[in-house]
């Protein structure tokens, strides 16, 4: 794709009132909607541009996850020794050659860079990441414990390559450097992390750079979430594990947009995520098409022929995978029930609100559920997931605007800038209901007055 030359894309939106409207995204380039080919199994991958994706540490299932979304190489910052496998809620995180063994046996390529000593901020930390990246093929999922060190890094790369090479893109400067990492929830403020944007730049020191507004401060130990917006955060599907780790950095509400085991009276389990099975969007059969989960559909729908049966487990007789219990799925599908009981036994408040996959968005369907979500933003932050992060982006979005008192473009602004678009010509349903709703605040508060 062609980039432009500075790093902050503006969508140009025609409003409903035929006015133009500008939008100003801090992003490096425009984003795509996480997770590559596979949304449900990697929607925790930030993009940086479409080489570079930004993750935290990752588990052996993770890794496989990459691998089919369409990730070819895994870039680790730090090494991660012999004794040094770590856990994540009680989930194991391989060691570097642990990692490595799960990346070949996935077929991607798999690099750590630095030791855990080493200083992630030095120019030969940019220069070593410089050096390797001809050989790894793209696109990359680049780590390290939360996303954190990994993010610069890789932003400083791109900042070093703008200043000595003219015809690099998309250039980074210190004042976007300092937009897309704020609106990424990230802090790089501190004094003497200015003094390296501004020595590999080679710009001024930025006095006053912008700051995230997240709460809490902490918030990338759960480094899967997206944050919208101070204590808004979204994503798709938790697993056990992350329920956690939520309500030990700090979160206080989980709302879960996926559809219960039944909806309005009918079967409504949606499909889980399944190593080496393709994403499907329904979960029961028909007359003619077995279930999603019944063994001849999953034989039917390997997404590698050619994996051992190791790839799933050391246990495992099969290639692919029946049921995901770490995600809530059963025999049939994804369980809403299973995630509640799991959720209801720590001090997390609890929301159901499903909304279909499918469903044509309205002013009127948020406004159902409006008060429940401002509720549930009062009482701290609060993780909102579906299955995707999609339903989750558009509400959520919505509600933190509304909650926090911001208008149309900041709703417009901030749902870009989490990789899905909204505009009269894309998801014309969502901007018809971010208008409306915005209208009807503003009725609200009218009458209040």
């Amino acid at each position: 794709m062609e980039f432009q030359n500075v790093c902050t894309w503006l969508v140009a939106i025609i409003a409903t009132s035929a006015s133009s409207v500008t939008v100003q995204v801090d992003t490096a380039v425009k984003r795509q909607p996480p997770g590559l080919k596979s949304p449900m199994k990697v929607w925790w991958a930030k993009e940086l541009t479409p080489d570079f994706h930004i993750a935290g540490r990752l588990t052996e299932r993770q890794i496989k996850y990459a691998s089919e979304a369409g990730f070819r190489s895994i870039l680790s910052l730090f090494m991660y020794e012999t004794n040094d496998g770590g856990n994540f809620g009680g989930e194991y995180l391989p060691t570097t050659a642990e990692a490595w063994a799960t990346a070949h046996m996935a077929g991607l390529q798999y690099v750590a860079l630095i030791g855990g000593n080493d200083d992630w901020t030095s120019i030969d930390t940019i220069q070593r990441f410089h050096d390797v990246l001809p050989a790894l093929r793209k696109p990359i999922l680049l780590h390290c414990d939360r996303g954190y060190t990994i993010t610069f890094v890789t932003l400083m790369h791109m900042a070093n390559q703008t200043r000595h090479n003219s015809s690099f893109e998309p250039k980074i400067y210190s004042h976007n450097f300092y937009k897309i990492t704020g609106a990424m929830g990230l802090d790089f403020t501190h004094d003497d992390m200015k003094e390296v944007v501004a020595n590999v730049t080679g710009e001024p020191v930025v006095e006053k750079p912008p700051k995230h507004n997240c709460e809490p401060e902490e918030w990338r130990d759960f480094w899967l979430a997206h944050p919208i917006s101070k204590n808004w955060y979204m994503g798709g599907q938790v697993r056990k594990c992350d329920v956690k780790i939520l309500e030990q950095t700090g979160f206080k509400a989980i709302i879960n947009m996926r559809l219960g085991v039944t909806h309005n009276g009918q079967p409504s389990q949606e499909p889980t995520a399944l190593l080496n099975v393709k994403d499907e969007p329904t979960t029961y059969g028909n007359s003619t098409t077995p279930p999603r989960q019944d063994l001849k559909t999953l034989e039917t729908n390997k997404i590698n022929e050619h994996h051992s049966s190791d790839y799933i487990s050391k246990k495992s007789r099969i290639n692919y995978e029946t049921e995901n219990p770490l995600e809530f799925g059963d025999d049939i599908g994804y369980n809403e029930d299973a995630e509640e009981e799991v959720v209801m036994k720590t001090s997390l408040k609890y929301y159901h609100i499903p909304i279909p996959p499918n469903s044509t968005f309205t002013a009127s369907m948020f406004s159902q559920i409006r008060d429940t979500l401002i509720q549930a933003g009062q009482l701290g932050p609060v993780m909102l997931h579906c299955s995707d992060g999609r339903r989750v982006a558009y509400f959520g979005v919505l509600a933190a605007a509304i909650h926090e008192g911001h208008d149309l473009n900041w709703a417009l602004k901030r749902v870009q800038e989490l990789g899905f678009e909204v505009s009269p010509d894309v998801q014309p349903d969502v901007y018809k209901m971010y208008c409306e709703s915005f209208e009807q605040s503003h009725s609200f508060k009218n009458e209040e007055l």
